[in-house]
């Protein structure tokens, strides 16, 4: 008799175990919406037009040596060795510091230069995000190329610029 109320009971257990496990996927899927109510989201450019101009001309400057990215911030592509507090000061100084253009070497996926845009000479806030840019990308070992937006550039001016021969690209 004994034998047969701890059957029931462990039959009841697997049943209740079972059970559980078919609920909680449903349960899972039912979460808490992510925005508040009356949020909306849309949308929105990634690049000006002049950003896009530009960006199609780097690539076809580069087309067959590097891969082109666009808005990449600084920590995607820089290791910091460093521990504690320094880590963490250096990530809080580049954490919002994205670069303009970056070029990719497609064989061994490290950054080999960054492209700038500069408008006009930086002051104020603009001119520590440049500095911080410049530190960080001449510690890391990495070329930087500064354009001026508002002069025109041709495919075989910024192979040139890039230090790629015209004729290669």
């Amino acid at each position: 008799m004994d034998a047969i109320l701890i059957g029931v009971v462990a039959a009841g257990v697997l049943l209740l175990v079972f059970w559980e496990r078919v609920q909680s996927p449903v349960a899972a899927n039912t979460q808490a919406p992510v925005l508040p109510a009356g949020v909306t989201l849309a949308p929105a450019p990634l690049l000006t037009e002049q950003e896009v101009v530009l960006y199609n001309l780097i690539r076809m400057a580069v087309q067959d040596h590097y891969l082109v990215f666009s808005k990449v911030p600084l920590w995607a592509f820089v290791r910091i060795d460093a521990a504690g507090k320094a880590r963490a000061q250096i990530f809080r100084d580049i954490a919002l510091k994205p670069v303009d253009f970056v070029l990719l070497h497609p064989g061994t996926r490290e950054v080999a230069q960054v492209v700038q845009v500069e408008d006009v000479p930086s002051r104020g806030p603009q001119a520590d995000r440049a500095h911080v840019v410049r530190s960080v990308l001449e510690a890391a070992g990495i070329k930087l190329v500064m354009l001026r937006s508002q002069h025109a550039h041709s495919v075989p001016v910024l192979a040139s610029l890039l230090g790629l021969d015209p004729e290669e690209s």
